[in-house]
């Protein structure tokens, strides 16, 4: 038997050698993978039992340091290799000799250096090699060069800069090269001869801002490329002529300003992508003999200006996008010969008016956007004839008319968008005809966020295909019943946020599917029994925010299917019994805020599906509390009522209960049977009550509690007992109560608790550490407390402990051996802000935190940052020292911080920044020194080549030199406004190769230095100056 396909996934990673007995005799497999190991080593007999069966083998994501030769030799079957996402630096000469592969896959490795016979016997065989994401800085063409069938080279994400030319090297066979993300900026003269045969070529993202008009000369067969997201600002017209097999050229996200014939006669090509360039227009010859175009995308320019014949060639043409431009005007004749056009976006212009007729040539066209522009009415003619469109978007305009019948001639119309406009009045602007077998297409009306106060009683006339309707956020006051007379199979209807004072009897009648019915933040104080009567199917009803003070008795008794109801935000203070009928299904039922006094008995009874119920906000008592009666619920929400005199029977009615919030209920004590009958409890919110101690009982059979909040209570000590045999919590609160010692030895109990918090208490004191097991604890947060120290042993047996919050207490230091790695050794985050710090540590060469990749040291009494400081963190990856009174950093303060990514040490009252500071921190990513005192700026040295945000903003600084940023080749955003900068030297920011966002706002230039900036042209994305 011969398995076919064999995959080991995360092998366990302490096996770094495959041995040779890993497969015994007769093993017969064809494909093998083994990915995610910690494979260093394969034996070189490993595979010699598959060697008659096995055509591909796959050792992904391990840490081989080199390609295993010996044990790949007698693979004699194998076709297919895949080493990617391992350790190998150099493939050396006959690294596959003897083997027939036709795929190579060396993908994600650090490969520096390929031998010139590191393909030695494959020759003949290889197809398909992918080299991406290594190291490879010099295109290996000596190496690839005997390759006589490869098709298929990917060298993405490396270093290449430029291919070589010894002028008789040629890769005669390739038609598919992968070039991006690499170092090219120039692409010269005939740069691909060597590549006769390419069909598909990519030049994605790298930092191309030359293209020589013969660059693709050779390239006759060239059918694909892709050079978007580069530098380009020009091409020349004749950059593409000799490639008229082309299909596919996308240009996206370059700078280019003009295209005047760069296209022209490409009679093959099919799509066409421009997008997020500067192009300034639509020339007439733009697309000139582009026969086949259809789908250009021209989105995210700066065009205001577009010739009338610019589509004039283009009859294929099915997309077109024109989103996000500066187009005022739409000529007329623009798409007459645009016949087969489906998809057209003009969206986000300055389109003012549209002449009738400017569609009528577009007969195909499905979809229309014109949202976001500056349309003010609708005139009668626009949108005819278009008998095949779907959508239309007009939203957010200016639309304040829309003629009688504008829509008419739409007949097919699924989805109509007007909202964000100004329209006042809607007239019958669809006019279907109400002769027998008419009727109107549409499925989607959006017509929210309009000034909407009249809807006339035939502007939805015919709309029996409705499914989904927007008419919120108006100025709609009444619902007469002949408007939705024809809106027969809505599902769904948005009337959220208007001025509805009544809805006439039956208005909803007509609408039979209704699921969802949205009337919140309206003027309702009535609801009667011919309210909702027909809306049998109705599942989710919001009345929230009305002025709600009558439900009719059996007012929603025809509601059969209702799920959701919301009520909160009303006035209806007395719950009749009559309010809920039984067998109602509702599921969610809102309450709050409705002023609710009384509460009949019998009210929830028969409502046997009700998961949550919201009672918060109310003017309730305890007695109330026993009118609960509802056996299914699960979530109780009773927060800002009164239940002082609660007592031990008050939840009984609550069996399924498992989450209760009672925050805020003036309770200053539970009786001990309170949850007696609520043993499904998971969840317990008694924030913020008059509570000072509990019943040690209080939690007992309670065998589901997770989380428990006590805050806001006025403990003056920890309720030890009640916690004896929590052993279940894991999220426990006691925050802000007025504790001032913590006894860790009686918090045993606890022994599943991961989060505590115990801050803004007045704890001075802690002890009992010695023999309490905080095993599962990962955070702790004792912030704001009166903590001058903290003892040795603090939490010695949290050996999962992560975060430790200490901020806003009395430390003079960081107390350093409490929290070291020899007590709490996975200490990842430390929070010490606040404090009135004169020092960081202690100084002590036996005190580390081998763990600690996060710390916070703000507002203290630093005045400066020692070179022996931050020595005792290893792993540190973000700091932030802000907001103290560091005037001092020392000579190689950071240097022990070779991983630190964000250094943040704004708000001090740092002068000066001598370059040596920042030894060290080659890794560095974030730098942040916003609102020092900084004067002068010295050169950022080399060592910090990884940052890519620097924020000098709010300082004192008056100038910028010509080599200050030399070194940050790969700075993404710079900040230097609220300076006082008056000069900029001309060669400042040469080097910033990547920059995408600049802020010199609020500086004393007296004139933009539009030198400076021009070398920024083509990749800033923002720039602020004013």
């Amino acid at each position: 038997i011969i398995v076919q396909s064999l995959s080991v996934y995360e092998l366990d990673r302490k096996v770094e050698e495959l041995k040779a007995t890993l497969f015994p005799l007769g093993s017969r497999i064809r494909h093998l993978q083994i990915s995610h190991s910690g494979l260093r080593e394969i034996d070189e007999d490993a595979f010699v039992r598959l060697a008659a069966t096995l055509e591909s083998l796959g050792l992904i994501s391990g840490q081989l340091q080199q390609v295993p030769e010996k044990s790949l030799a007698p693979l004699t079957q194998l076709n297919a290799l895949d080493l990617e996402a391992n350790q190998i630096r150099e493939i050396p000469r006959y690294s596959f000799f003897g083997l027939s592969l036709i795929k190579l896959n060396l993908k994600g490795n650090k490969i520096g250096k390929i031998s010139e016979e590191a393909f030695a016997g494959l020759e003949t065989n290889l197809k398909d090699l992918d080299l991406s994401d290594n190291k490879i800085r010099i295109f290996p063409m000596t190496s690839l060069r005997r390759l006589e069938n490869l098709l298929s080279l990917r060298l993405a994400s490396n270093d290449v800069a430029h291919l070589p030319d010894d002028g008789y090297s040629r890769l005669n066979t390739l038609n598919f090269l992968d070039l991006s993300s690499n170092n090219f900026d120039i692409i010269p003269v005939n740069c691909f001869r060597c590549c006769p045969l390419l069909k598909t070529l990519s030049l994605y993202r790298n930092t191309v801002e030359t293209v020589d008009k013969d660059a693709f000369i050779s390239l006759i067969h060239l059918e694909s490329i892709d050079l978007s997201n580069n530098k380009i600002v020009f091409l020349d017209i004749a950059t593409f002529r000799a490639n008229p097999k082309l299909k596919s050229i996308d240009l996206s996200h370059n700078h280019l300003h003009y295209i005047r014939g760069i296209f022209a006669r490409l009679p093959e090509l099919k799509e066409l992508f421009l997008a997020e360039n500067n192009i300034l227009e639509i020339p007439a010859d733009a697309f000139t003999g582009c026969t086949s175009l259809s789908v250009l995308y021209l989105q995210q320019n700066a065009i205001r200006r577009i010739d009338s014949r610019g589509l004039a060639t283009l009859g294929q043409l099915a997309q077109l996008h024109l989103s996000d431009n500066y187009i005022e005007n739409v000529p007329k004749d623009f798409l007459d010969n645009c016949e087969n056009l489906s998809t057209l976006s003009l969206d986000g212009n300055k389109i003012r008016d549209l002449e009738a007729g400017t569609f009528s040539k577009a007969k195909q066209l499905r979809e229309l956007r014109l949202q976001d522009n500056e349309i003010t009415e609708v005139r009668r003619g626009v949108f005819a004839p278009l008998p095949t469109l779907l959508e239309l978007h007009l939203q957010n305009n200016a639309i304040t008319d829309m003629e009688t019948g504008a829509l008419k001639s739409l007949h097919n119309l699924q989805h109509i968008n007007l909202q964000g406009n100004l329209l006042a009045v809607l007239g019958d602007v669809f006019q279907v005809s109400s002769d027998i077998g008419q009727a109107g297409s549409l499925v989607s009306i959006q017509l929210d966020s309009n000034g909407l106060g009249v809807l006339h009683n035939d502007s939805l006339r015919g709309q029996t295909s409705v499914r989904i309707m927007w008419l919120g956020h108006n100025r709609i006051t009444r619902l007469q019943a002949p408007l939705f007379r024809d809106l027969l199979m809505v599902e769904r209807l948005y009337l959220t946020n208007n001025s509805i004072f009544r809805i006439e009897d039956n208005a909803f009648q007509p609408m039979q599917a209704l699921k969802f019915l949205e009337l919140s933040m309206n003027r309702l104080s009535h609801i009667t029994l011919k309210t909702f009567s027909e809306l049998h199917d109705l599942e989710e009803l919001y009345l929230q925010d009305n002025v709600l003070r009558k439900l009719d008795p059996y007012a929603l008794t025809s509601l059969k299917r209702l799920r959701i109801l919301d009520l909160a935000n009303n006035h209806l203070s007395l719950l009749h019994k009559t309010i809920f009928q039984e067998s109602l299904p509702i599921r969610t039922l809102n309450l709050r805020n409705c002023s609710v006094r009384i509460i009949e008995e019998g009210v929830f009874k028969g409502l046997n599906n009700l998961y949550e119920l919201n009672l918060e906000k109310n003017h309730l008592t305890a007695t109330a509390l026993d009118r609960l009666d509802i056996p299914g619920l699960r979530i109780l929400k009773i927060s800002n009522n009164n239940f002082s005199e609660i007592d031990g029977t008050s939840l009984n009615g609550l069996p399924s209960l498992q989450k209760l919030t009672m925050e805020a209920v003036k309770i200053n004590r539970l009786p001990s049977d309170t949850f007696s009958k609520n043993l499904n409890l998971g969840k317990i919110i008694l924030s913020n009550n008059l509570l000072n101690t509990l019943p040690g009982s209080l939690f007992y059979g309670l065998e589901a509690l997770r989380e428990v909040k006590l805050d806001g209570n006025r403990f003056g000590e920890v309720p030890y007992e009640v916690f004896i045999n929590s052993t279940t919590i894991e999220f426990l609160s006691l925050a802000n109560n007025i504790i001032a010692h913590i006894d860790a030895s009686r918090l045993g109990g606890l022994t599943s608790v991961r989060e505590l918090d115990l801050s803004r208490n007045y704890i001075m004191t802690m002890s009992g550490f010695a023999i309490t097991n905080f095993s599962r604890l990962i955070s702790i947060d004792l912030s704001y407390n009166h903590l001058t120290k903290l003892p040795d042993n603090f939490f010695i047996h949290a050996n999962q402990l992560r975060k430790i919050n200490l901020a806003g207490n009395k430390f003079h230091q960081i107390p350093g051996f409490s929290l070291s790695g020899k007590n709490i050794p996975n200490l990842g985050w430390l929070n010490i802000t606040g404090n009135p710090l004169v020092k960081i540590n202690e100084f002590s060469g036996n005190i580390k935190y081998p763990s600690v990749e996060e710390i916070h040291i703000s507002n203290t009494n630093l005045t400066i940052v020692t070179s022996q400081d931050f020595g005792v963190f290893p792993s540190l990856l973000h700091l932030y020292v802000t907001n103290n009174l560091i005037s001092q950093v020392s000579d190689g303060a950071f240097q022990s911080l070779p991983n630190l990514l964000t250094l943040d040490l704004s708000g001090n009252r740092l002068e000066l920044l001598p370059q040596d500071r920042f030894k060290g921190l080659e890794h560095l990513k974030l730098l942040n020194l916003t609102q020092n005192r900084v004067e002068v700026v010295e050169n950022f040295p080399n060592d910090l080549k990884a940052l890519e945000i620097l924020d000098l903003s709010n300082n004192h600084i008056s100038m910028i030199g010509q080599m200050t940023f030399n070194y940050l080749g790969n700075l993404l955003k710079l900040y230097l406004y609220g300076n006082w900068i008056s000069t900029i030297s001309q060669d400042s920011f040469n080097s910033l190769k990547k920059l995408q966002v600049l802020d010199i706002s609020k500086n004393s230039l007296e004139n933009l230095p539009l030198g400076t900036l021009k070398t920024l042209e083509t990749q800033l994305q923002s720039l602020r100056t004013e």
